[in-house]
């Protein structure tokens, strides 16, 4: 090689590091094949940082390292195999520059040559330019690849961690901040139906979305977008709008109709597959208590009543009534004649056993026989024969026993068979929840539903009725003639009766059928834990929410929520002096059923007799602006001022409408102010005399000793 002309070079600190230097680009090229043999890098190929030096195990397209014996013979070359300034370890590629690509490996490799010892300063280097493309040199028999990626493979003996996301000693490592991945979930994974039309879809930038428009598909994906009803709603939709593009475009299918016309083609009904919406009943005048309309509820009702718990329906037969009667009227006789011998020539008592309970119940007595509805006693006779293991509790027995029950039941036959007392004490229960006033409504456990008779099994009292008080005090007769209940304790009943019936129409349901043979009377006892306060108090608390009254025989019940809120009923029955006067004048009438039983009940408490009416005013017919008083006058060391308040409003509601919300029935504030004045009377007059306390006492005393005759 001649020399040439000395031109500007780098200047170096020592002549050991420019020959190494000099050494990485002189160093020759190996073929493709061999290449093969040096791929195996070490871990830290991959650990990177944010700083400006790499690590030893990365790229720097420089070359790879030689050592002496592959340069040559160089008297000033170092026994050393790597720089000061480095530690490589890994081979790497010399750069491919455009403008040689076409040159084979000969080429390439001659492109340096050794050079004397004085000459290595002169040599000069090319550089490869760094806006080039860096391309990786093959074999010229295969075509260039676009990009290598290099894929550490781990070794045999190799575990791979169990540890978290990132190894902690790579992390304090690593400056870049790392996220959990999140998928993100975009409109297009949403379902085609889901895209409105005022919104441009395809112009969304969002990642999962390509660049450029997309057309919409004209049918969505097979089982991306499937649906229970997707056969329906095609038969519904007409061939050509199938065939038209569903994205884009306001699809008003009415699905409800397709289910509907689906159902009805194969034979099914709709009464449980389609919820009604709005009232059940639309007419604006009817009979409440007619066949045809409860069995319109019970068509409509949602959820069905065969949901309920407790509700047994059996298509069926039972014919056991003739024996219950025939049992009971036998039952009776002996009761009355108490002898020894009829006692033993009577058959055993009827045991009632019904599927899908385990109780069985045998029967006592007759409680109380009615127009179409007989009262008896039962006892459960299984629960006798059951263990109750207080380690292994069974829920809905024993302590776990939602609603208490006791060995002693009432059950109550209905004819014609009907389930809709069980529906409206039910439904009495549950939108009361935890209200005071629900312990004022008798408990339904079981209704037994069969296609000749029913069984309705509820709470059983033995302290008797109202009407039981009213005969009580009027066996004791008086120098006036016969006896009346205490005003004090009047008050206390005619409270508990405004609270529960205000608590009641405030969740529209009415009872229908209101007198004192219905009004149950309700003294329990007080809890050890509690003491019964001598003085009243009107938020139950020292005992006082223990005692009250109990409603029973909601078979004229109504429940409002099922008609119109502007419905008007029509009794197309004989009407007698207990109904209210719209009854008794052909007119129509809703809540005033109520307020009437409510003022009779009140009425023969105070007077000892059923309640009598006369009209104030002028005028007959549905227009008439007449009022209704009391026949008889109230006693003048009564306290008048809310006896008298009380009874315009229960006889005369439509006056008193002005002040409640919507200017309509029912008459929920007017009720509240009367019982609020009654309570503050009891509050500070209920210690006078014998006092409330007192009273109670004593009735509870005359029940017991009633009882035990």
């Amino acid at each position: 090689m001649t020399k040439r002309k000395k031109e500007q070079t780098m200047t170096l600190h020592t002549r050991a590091a420019t020959d190494d230097i000099y050494d990485l680009f002189n160093q020759p090229l190996k073929p493709a094949e061999e290449e093969e043999d040096e791929e195996e890098e070490s871990d830290d190929d991959y650990d990177m940082t944010d700083g400006d030096y790499t690590s030893g195990g990365e790229s720097t397209g420089t070359g790879r390292l030689i050592t002496t014996s592959e340069a040559g013979d160089d008297e000033t070359s170092d026994v050393k195999s790597v720089s000061e300034w480095s530690d490589f370890t890994a081979r790497k590629h010399i750069p491919n520059i455009d403008d040689e690509e076409d040159e084979d490996e000969d080429t390439r490799a001659s492109r340096f040559t050794e050079a004397d010892d004085e000459d290595l300063a002169q040599i000069e280097v090319e550089i490869p330019k760094v806006d080039e493309e860096l391309v990786t040199p093959v074999s010229p028999d295969l075509p260039p690849p676009t990009r290598t990626v290099f894929v550490p493979i781990p070794p045999e003996d190799y575990e791979p961690p169990t540890r978290p996301y990132r190894d902690p000693a790579q992390v304090s490592q690593n400056r870049l901040p790392f996220m959990t991945p999140i998928a993100e979930k975009t409109e297009s994974s949403l379902g085609m139906n889901t895209v409105r039309e005022e919104k441009d879809y395809f112009n969304l930038k969002t990642p999962s979305k390509e660049n450029g428009p997309r057309k919409p598909p004209v049918r969505p994906i097979e089982g991306l977008d499937s649906s229970p009803f997707k056969e329906i709603i095609n038969e519904a939709i007409p061939a050509e709008k199938i065939a038209q593009p569903l994205l884009g475009k306001k699809l008003k299918t009415n699905t409800t109709a397709a289910i509907a016309a689906k159902v009805q083609s194969s034979g099914g009904a709709l009464a449980k597959e389609i919820a009604p919406k709005g009232p059940i009943i639309k007419d604006a005048q009817c009979n409440p208590v007619d066949d045809y309309t409860r069995d319109m509820i019970f068509a409509g009702l949602q959820p069905p009543l065969s949901t309920y718990e407790g509700f047994f329906e059996h298509k069926e037969n039972r014919s056991r009534s003739a024996e219950i009667k025939k049992y009971a009227k036998a039952a009776s006789k002996i009761h009355k004649s108490a002898s020894e011998k009829t006692m033993t020539n009577m058959a055993m008592p009827p045991i009632l056993k019904f599927p899908g309970t385990d109780r069985q119940y045998m029967l006592k007595r007759e409680l109380g026989a009615g127009a179409f509805a007989p009262v008896y006693l039962l006892e459960n006779v299984a629960s006798e024969n059951e263990e109750v293991d207080e380690d292994y509790p069974v829920m809905g027995k024993g302590a776990f026993d939602a609603y208490g029950r006791k060995s002693l039941e009432a059950l109550k036959m209905e004819d014609p068979p009907t389930a809709w007392e069980f529906y409206i004490m039910r439904q009495a229960k549950r939108r009361l929840g935890v209200h005071r006033a629900a312990e004022s409504i008798i408990n339904v456990y079981e209704m037994h539903l069969y296609a000749d008779e029913c069984y309705l099994i509820e709470e059983f009292r033995h302290q008797g009725t109202l009407l039981d008080v009213i005969n009580l005090a009027r066996a004791e007769p008086t120098t006036t003639g016969p006896g009346v209940m205490d005003e004090t304790l009047v008050m206390f009943f005619a409270v508990e009766l405004l609270r529960t019936m205000e608590a009641l129409h405030s969740k529209g349901i009415m009872h229908g059928d209101l007198k004192a043979d219905n009004c149950l009377v309700r003294l329990d006892p007080i809890p050890d834990s509690d003491v019964w306060s001598p003085k009243y108090r009107k938020d139950g608390t020292g005992g006082w929410n223990k005692k009250g009254i109990a409603l029973i025989d909601f078979g004229r019940g109504i429940d409002m929520k099922v008609f119109r809120p502007d419905v008007q009923f029509i009794a197309d029955w004989k009407t007698g002096p207990a109904d209210c006067a719209e009854m008794r004048e052909c007119r129509p009438w809703t809540w005033q059923i109520d307020y009437h039983g409510l003022a009779g009940i009140i009425h023969s408490m105070l007077f000892g007799k059923y309640i009598d009416t006369v009209a104030v005013g002028g005028g007959v017919g549905v227009a008439a602006q007449k009022k209704w008083k009391l026949k008889e006058g109230l006693k003048r060391y009564w306290q008048t001022e809310i006896w008298g308040e009380c009874f315009e409003l229960l006889l005369n509601p439509t006056s008193a409408v002005e002040q409640e919300e919507g200017g309509k029935m029912p008459v929920l504030k007017g009720m509240k102010a009367v019982r609020e004045k009654m309570e503050a009377w009891l509050e500070g007059n209920s210690e006078r005399g014998v006092g409330l306390q007192g009273g109670l006492r004593r009735l509870e005393m005359q029940i017991e000793g009633r009882r035990r005759k």
